[in-house]
């Protein structure tokens, strides 16, 4: 269903009846639903949903929806929490496609023509030959505009820089334009020497639109809009369309006993295109329309105008409590940064509190950012994320790098075990499913820069990935699935004797339907099998990157960041508990339950237990070595042990702790050379895995001997983990090769 629609600035008709007959039944549009929401939850491993209880039950409700970053997906998911029907206005021209268009109508979308997908492109060029004496005159060469133009037609200019209203055709090769050019970016395709191509933008009559709109909302039923007008990849929201506010003002001034309430609705994705990520949908505070709005807007004119600027101010202010909303990507990874450093509790934070901290963070520095404090902690978290990338680590994988090679050792043994046994299980599905995700990861990209070549403003146009992965699979799959099943049923009736089993000749016995349904069936659980455990496996893949660096390089090189980043987190927390309350009256007076709000998680109904059982018992079995090996060293957020929470949660102690003084970082880096870093990121998986196995089994046999050596080092606390003197030698001589690998022995063999 193609959602990108947003309604025009036109003006509505006055509301009329219903478009559909009465009595209609809502079983398609349900079962349609609930298999939409069953694919899009599949495609996300957790969605959180934030306020969904302010969203009224009854009555007449439009969701304004921002930003829209999925087109196929955003609407789904709000189908998912909104716990109501809602119909949404959709582009017209992906109500025509036959796929969409089929389940748009299914869904009861409401469609919108959009001037853009009605322009066709004009004869000849056209210029400003003098765009100071005549600043309205439009010349062209080779043009035709008596015939392909009238007053009222709009002119396109090339890549959306801008609309030119047609006020009145002199000629073939003059016309009038209604105003004069102001805009740079709307003058310079216009000025050059030959001038510049164009599009003929025909006026759509919205008539049909709003009679729809105004049939649902007088009845009760809720309707949903991207006020943006389109789908796209930035940061931050696109201007709001006046659309939405003259649909709300427009019926309620046809039914002042309407009571319509306007619901802000955010949603906010951790990777938007990516398979098995994550999204939170966050309810605003439901918005009223004011009586004195709808008499400005009944007056028409002037007033109408007003109404609707006001209308649409309130809600873009709505949809800015519930949306992140930063000027670039550079100031959003900065703000995540901040905020995964800070330190609100000592429990950890659920997705929606995650999100919710993140837009506290983005008003706070938006706040306080010309503040020194402030300038030197971007100084600081910028130079944190540079060692970052340096190591390609992520910022949660730090405190774990705070071990010895030994202990390193035997973790990346156990890991590697789990990782094979977790491989293996989700081996056969994957293989399987090959061709779905090469498929959908080539057409996915082809269609993303299919859509950035005429786009304005998406920056890499990651908004349409998600829709055409799902799009393609939802076809790729279940032929892929019939392939197989046949095959199944040729290899059974056509096996050659040498290969005939007991097992064999009783499935031979069973009709070619039963042999059908069955290897359908099998396929459909193994890619099951692989989507529960696959998972698993990314997740220890990824994990073992912080274990192979300190393998490698030694703690004289992890030890440093992970104490960087120990005190960015305490001075961010220190900041931002003495500047919060200014912003936030209720920051240290509430808990974190009620100051970041409830949420609740909608996970895909394939996900089982099955696999975080197997995860559990990895943690478990990791803890048990951590005692063997012995403790890693404090973690940072043992530091925040005993302090007041950010939020409100009493730490017991009644007298406050005494104020520290903020610093700058103290500690200099001497990070591997970037021959040793580029060697290290050169390995291949399979390389890194048999090449660092043996390494780390043999690490691990030596559990004994340094049994034998724990009492020497409880006797010499100074001297740190392993402080006898036989460890001292033999960590001497690791850490004085963990930078400088022989190549003629291997990278994970330490002279």
């Amino acid at each position: 269903m193609g959602s990108d629609g947003a309604a025009p600035a036109g003006p509505p008709p006055a509301a009329t009846g219903d478009v559909d007959d009465a009595g209609e039944t809502f079983l398609i549009y349900d079962l349609f639903r609930a298999f939409w929401t069953r694919v899009v939850g599949l495609f996300f491993r957790e969605i959180a949903e934030r306020n969904a209880h302010l969203i009224p039950t009854t009555g007449p409700v439009m969701f304004v929806v921002a930003p829209h970053h999925n087109q196929f997906v955003d609407p789904v998911i709000l189908l998912m929490h909104a716990m109501r029907r809602v119909y949404f206005l959709a582009a017209a021209v992906s109500m025509r496609r036959r796929f969409i268009g089929f389940y748009g109508r299914c869904l009861r979308g409401i469609p919108v023509e959009r001037q853009q997908d009605l322009a066709v492109a004009g004869s000849g060029r056209i210029q400003l030959e003098d765009r100071y004496a005549e600043p309205t005159l439009v010349s062209g060469t080779g043009t035709r505009f008596t015939t392909e133009l009238r007053p009222g037609m709009k002119i396109g200019l090339p890549r959306g820089v801008g609309m030119l209203r047609v006020a009145e055709v002199l000629s073939d090769t003059q016309l009038r334009i209604s105003k004069e050019i102001k805009e740079l970016k709307v003058m310079e395709p216009l000025t050059q020497q030959d001038g510049t191509a164009y599009k003929i933008v025909p006026p759509v009559d919205q008539d049909e639109m709003y009679r729809a709109v105004y049939s649902r909302l007088n009845r009760g039923e809720c309707v949903g809009i991207f006020p943006e007008g389109g789908s796209h990849d930035r940061t931050e929201m696109l201007p709001l369309k006046a659309g939405a506010t003259i649909m709300a003002l427009g019926a309620t001034a046809a039914n002042p006993d309407l009571g319509l309430k306007i619901v802000p609705t955010g949603l906010n994705y951790f990777h938007p295109s990516k398979f098995r990520s994550r999204a939170v949908i966050d309810f605003g505070q439901p918005i009223e329309i004011p009586p004195e709005l709808v008499e400005k807007y009944r007056r028409g004119g002037d007033a109408k105008r007003e109404a609707c600027d006001e209308l649409l101010t309130t809600v873009a202010n709505g949809l800015k409590q519930v949306t992140l909303n930063t000027p670039d990507p550079e100031t959003l990874r900065l703000i995540q940064a901040g905020r995964r450093l800070y330190r609100p509790t000592q429990h950890s934070l659920t997705m929606a509190q995650q999100v919710e901290l993140t837009r506290r963070f983005i008003k706070g520095y938006n706040t306080y950012r010309d503040l020194p404090e402030v300038k030197e902690l971007r100084r600081r978290i910028a130079d944190y994320n540079r060692h970052l990338r340096y190591y390609g680590l992520r910022d949660h994988q730090v405190e774990s790098m705070r071990i010895g090679r030994a202990q390193a050792g035997a973790l990346f043994v156990w890991r590697v075990v789990w990782l094979a046994i977790m491989g293996l299980l989700a081996l056969p599905g994957t293989v399987l499913n090959a061709p779905v995700f090469v498929v959908t990861s080539v057409v996915s990209k082809r269609k993303a820069r299919a859509a950035l070549a005429v786009s304005t403003v998406k920056v890499r146009a990651r908004d349409v990935i998600a829709t055409w992965k799902i799009l393609i699979a939802l076809v790729l799959v279940p032929l892929l699935y019939t392939l197989y099943s046949v095959a199944a049923v040729v290899a059974v009736r056509r096996a050659p004797a040498w290969l005939q089993t007991d097992v064999l000749r009783q499935v031979a016995q069973l009709s070619s339907v039963a042999i059908y349904m069955w290897a359908w069936a099998l396929a459909a659980f193994t890619s099951y099998t692989a989507l529960v455990f696959g998972e698993q496996a990314v997740d220890i893949v990824k994990s073992i990157r912080p274990l192979f660096l300190t393998l490698i390089v030694g703690t004289d090189h992890t030890e440093p960041l992970a104490r960087q980043r120990e005190e960015l987190s305490d001075d961010i927390t220190e900041l931002v508990n003495e500047l919060g309350p200014q912003i936030y009256p209720e920051f240290s007076t509430t808990r974190i339950s009620e100051q970041l709000g409830p949420e609740s998680s909608t996970q895909a109904n394939l996900i089982s237990g099955s696999a975080d059982a197997f995860h559990r018992r990895m943690r478990e079995g990791e803890q048990a070595l951590r005692q063997r090996f012995g403790a890693a060293r404090p973690a940072a957020s043992t530091a925040a042990a005993g302090t007041e929470d950010a939020l409100g949660e009493a730490s017991g102690s009644e007298e406050p702790s005494p104020p520290r003084t903020r610093r700058a970082s103290k500690y200099a880096f001497n990070p591997p050379t970037p021959r040793t870093m580029a060697t290290l990121n050169s390995i291949s998986p399979m390389e890194f895995l048999s090449s660092a196995t043996g390494v780390a089994l043999s690490t691990a046999a030596s559990s004994d001997q340094l049994a034998d050596c724990a009492g020497d080092a409880a006797a010499m606390p100074d001297e740190g983990e392993h402080g006898c003197c036989r460890c001292k030698q033999r960590d001497a001589q690791a850490r004085a090769g963990a930078s400088t690998p022989d190549p003629r022995r291997g990278l994970f063999y330490f002279t």
